[in-house]
């Protein structure tokens, strides 16, 4: 392990403009020790990485940077974590130990390919691509029939539903495909949107989309009609075709409410999964995704 890293000095965070910040980056990094130095963009995702990564946080350490202080703080999310990398690369070019780590978004290929080759971020964003947002992941069969497993123990109506462990599983995936359905409509709606109107909002995740291409041209009222259609539907059967669903839908939102709106409607079983997150990330650990492991590699880790 590289141990060339100068000592922290009282000016070698000048960068960090504003003080209360620069003094919480500090303890951060000086907290970090040796270990490789990872930015993310916020809470949650910081205890995901950490449970996920629990056999390598001897080497890696996590910083969320949903950082406050007073109204200057930084939010979090994309932006924040590849302004900070930028900073720390431009200012400690010597250290190679800091990376940063964000969602696909609502990007193409292509276009992460470009982002995660850009000189400023001297190889070290990384880009998730498989899946839209982290959440994504945990949109699996045998990861939510797992957790309803352990749940179950809890909940009487659970237990009934597990009673018939065949139909338990065909249950789940027929909610999980029902969702799916929806969320590839949402991913082509909403890149719909972006090819037309850069600033129009895209579309709520919480809500059921049995009009979604009326909600559509809502959306970009004044462009013509047809070619409106005509660019959501190529979208949509892209999506379908290349099976990118996860790509292009977030489903952090969407999903975790219509999967206990569905659990509640067809087996009286109230599950929020977003308040679950830790022990869904537990299960998620077990299966370790490749782009965990495609991760652990950029970051000059292995995996084991």
């Amino acid at each position: 392990m590289n141990s060339t890293f100068h000592i922290i000095s009282d000016t070698k965070f000048d960068f960090i403009e504003v003080e209360e910040l620069r003094n919480q980056l500090r303890k951060s990094v000086m907290k970090a020790g040796r270990k490789k130095i990872v930015f993310v963009e916020g809470y949650d995702d910081k205890i995901i990485f950490e449970i996920v990564y629990k056999d390598h946080l001897d080497r890696l350490y996590f910083i969320d940077t949903s950082m406050k202080a007073s109204e200057k703080g930084y939010s979090g999310g994309c932006e924040t974590v590849k302004n900070l990398l930028k900073k720390f690369i431009n200012h400690l070019p010597n250290e190679k130990r800091f990376y940063g780590v964000i969602d696909r978004d609502l990007k193409l290929d292509q276009e992460i390919e470009y982002e995660r080759n850009q000189a400023c971020y001297d190889q070290r964003l990384f880009i998730f691509f498989e899946r839209y947002t982290l959440e994504n992941y945990f949109i699996e069969i045998d990861i939510l029939c797992d957790f309803l497993h352990d749940k179950s123990m809890d909940n009487k109506r659970l237990m009934y539903l597990l009673s018939d462990e065949n139909n338990f599983r065909k249950n789940i995936t027929d909610i999980v495909d029902e969702i799916s359905d929806c969320l590839t409509e949402i991913g082509a709606a909403n890149l719909t949107i972006r090819s037309f109107d850069d600033e129009a909002s895209f579309l709520e995740e919480t809500i059921n989309f049995n009009n979604i291409e009326q909600r559509l041209l809502n959306r970009l009222n004044g462009f013509p009609k047809n070619d409106i259609i005509c660019h959501y539907n190529c979208f949509e059967s892209f999506i379908r075709q290349s099976n990118s669903t996860q790509k292009f839908a977030s489903g952090k939102v969407y999903f975790s409410y219509q999967f206990n709106q569905l659990l509640k409607r067809k087996h009286d079983v109230d599950i929020q999964l977003n308040n679950h997150k830790s022990e869904l990330s537990k299960i998620l650990k077990e299966y370790f995704p490749n782009d965990f492991k495609y991760l652990l590699e950029f970051m000059g880790e292995k995996f084991t």
